[in-house]
């Protein structure tokens, strides 16, 4: 029998056909759904905003790590040489001092000059060095000193390559929330809120406490007053105005803070108009609440007593 002749008197089934028909088009469809879930994580990998993000993090952690560390080899140099850590507050200079001096003999005025320090203070440090009643420091424990003084020293400039990297990239992506809150506090609220979409679509009141969700929840839970600010006490406006006037600086900030979000993130283009409509509402502010207000009496309240269900009382016998 020939194969023509076979294929007539075995037709293929027609839900055979239909099976390996649906299974392509899933296979299509898979395919394709994956391609683009694919190029949906690499653009939102390629996001400036979510770059900045961990900038603004890194710095953060990179604050806390210098700290600590500098903090730790000037106590640890303490020991030795304790009437300099008194007289020299900034922990980094005293690291640079530790690297390029070493023992408390190694101090001498031509080390000292340069260093933003004023003669008098070098003439005292040249006279705590002769009379210091610091314990004697062994070449190891030396050794350890310097090498953790010039981490503290590393660190500091790798801090401060992010922190001129934060202000770029602010000034680039979100201008006008960069020139209202400042960079380093508009980065931060954009860590809070997840990226500069979504603190665009935040309202005033929720940027206002970004960073106080703790008190908040607090305040929800006994009673207590609410925050009236969060990440917005570091603006310069309002961590130094009076305590009667922060409530309404940090609340016009947040105002100007979601406009100039949204006019970021929709249209990106710098809109002089929103920082001199926050300078001229501060102003206002602090000319119309120059005075503290007066202070209410406080109100005593009877604590709540459970009452009890009238009826007669029966003795038990």
């Amino acid at each position: 029998m020939s194969v023509a002749g076979s294929e007539r008197d075995n037709p293929p089934s027609r839900e055979g056909s239909l099976e390996s028909g649906e299974e392509r088009s899933f296979q299509e469809v898979r395919e394709r759904s994956l391609a683009e879930a694919e190029e949906a994580i690499r653009k939102a990998g390629s996001r400036p905003d979510l770059h900045l993000v961990q900038a603004i993090q890194a710095l953060d952690d990179a604050d806390k790590f210098l700290n600590i560390t500098a903090t730790r080899a000037a106590e640890w140099y303490g020991l030795h040489f304790p009437e300099l850590i008194q007289m020299v507050q900034d922990n980094v200079v005293l690291c640079r001092m530790i690297m390029a001096a070493g023992r408390r003999d190694g101090f001498s005025s031509e080390l000292l000059q340069g260093r933003g320090i004023t003669e008098k203070k070098v003439e005292a440090i040249l006279t705590a060095r002769d009379r210091s009643k610091g314990g004697e420091l062994s070449d190891a424990d030396l050794a350890r000193v310097k090498a953790l003084s010039s981490l503290a020293v590393d660190l500091s400039a790798e801090r401060e390559k992010l922190n001129e990297y934060v202000e770029s990239a602010m000034k680039r992506i979100a201008p006008n929330v960069c020139e209202v809150a400042g960079a380093t506090i508009g980065a931060r609220l954009m860590a809070k809120a997840g990226g500069l979409d979504r603190l665009a679509t935040l309202p005033a009141s929720t940027i206002q406490i970004l960073g106080a969700e703790k008190a908040l929840f607090r305040a929800l839970r006994t009673g207590a007053r609410p925050p009236k600010h969060g990440i917005l006490f570091q603006h310069e406006a309002v961590h130094a105005a009076p305590k009667w006037q922060r409530g309404k600086i940090a609340r016009t900030i947040a105002n100007k803070i979601a406009i100039a979000a949204r006019v970021d993130f929709y249209r990106g283009t710098e809109e002089a108009s929103i920082k001199s409509g926050l300078d001229k509402r501060l102003e206002n502010i602090r000319e119309k609440y120059k005075n503290p207000p007066p202070r209410q009496p406080e109100r005593r309240t009877r604590p709540h007593r459970r009452e009890r269900p009238q009826g007669r009382k029966f003795r038990r016998k």
